[in-house]
């Protein structure tokens, strides 16, 4: 049985492991074309009680990696098939595994470990071999990160301030890059820019984008009111959710509905697209969100 860690609730959206939400995991098909786009019904791929949450496509889009809790106190990594419609397991070790996501190189699954003696480290899992994780020093802290390529990361560490910081794992040097940011993190398509949100305001959030070879910062637009999860069309819109309903901004525009999918879903979040921009997957509570 995996340790039980009341303090890793960031990763768990806020909620202790006594207290965890029921969400699961939906995917729609996306066309678009000179009107628009069209979505396809949201269908739910993950459609059992419990945690299911964290989405992210693989490399060739033809499954999704993400974290699932079956017994209240064990998190493990498993991907979903979009041809089979299965999921498989990835991990099973004796520590907890979140945040799925592939690295740059397309050869590790990157995830959050809560180890042992409880620290929360960055980990590279070898996609041929998941039993032999890899331990990415000085990490210490971590709740989310990002790869911006195959020797600097961006970690969300957490404390009174969660704050985003710049690893080279070269020197295993850490840089202070901005402070009160919130837990999604995307790199652009082109992998020149990292997105993040900025919370230094309570009643407003900010969407960022941060230079990943100068590391600075440039902001984007307010978020839409309370929503922090995001992720990144192919061509550098960016999507967030709010009330069952799917926004994009484009490049000097301002947030457009292009969705809704309240009448099929309760309140979402956690979004990903493929790398072709035809699949979305997105988390949705059993019933009200808390």
């Amino acid at each position: 049985m995996k340790r039980k860690l009341i303090v890793f609730l960031f990763l768990l959206s806020n909620f202790s492991y006594g207290q965890l939400p029921e969400t699961d995991i939906y995917l729609c098909s996306i066309i678009r074309d000179s009107a628009g786009f069209t979505f396809s019904k949201p269908e739910n791929i993950t459609d059992r009680d419990g945690y299911d949450n964290q989405p992210s496509f693989t490399p060739d889009g033809k499954r999704i990696l993400y974290t699932a809790v079956m017994d209240s106190l064990q998190a493990d990594i498993y991907s979903y098939d979009l041809e089979a419609k299965a999921s498989f397991q990835i991990t099973e070790s004796k520590e907890s595994e979140y945040s799925p996501t592939f690295t740059p190189d397309n050869k590790f699954i990157s995830v959050v470990r809560v180890d042992a003696d409880s620290g929360q480290r960055f980990y590279k899992i070898p996609y041929a071999n998941a039993s032999n994780p890899i331990l990415v020093k000085n990490t210490d802290g971590i709740g989310y990160a990002c790869m911006l390529n195959d020797s600097l990361v961006a970690m969300f560490i957490i404390g009174e301030a969660h704050t985003l910081q710049v690893l080279n794992t070269k020197n295993s040097e850490r840089r202070l890059i901005a402070s009160n940011i919130g837990r999604c993190m995307k790199l652009s398509p082109d992998g020149n820019k990292m997105y993040f949100v900025l919370k230094s305001n309570p009643n407003e959030w900010y969407v960022y984008a941060m230079n990943c070879i100068d590391y600075s910062l440039t902001r984007i637009s307010l978020t839409l009111p309370g929503s922090e999860d995001f992720a990144l069309f192919p061509d550098g819109s960016i999507l967030m959710g709010k009330e069952g309903k799917l926004y994009m901004l484009e490049k000097n525009s301002e947030w457009k509905m292009i969705a809704d999918f309240s009448m099929e879903l309760s309140d979402f979040y956690r979004l990903s697209v493929n790398k072709e921009g035809t699949y979305l997957a997105l988390v949705a509570f059993k019933g009200k969100k808390p």
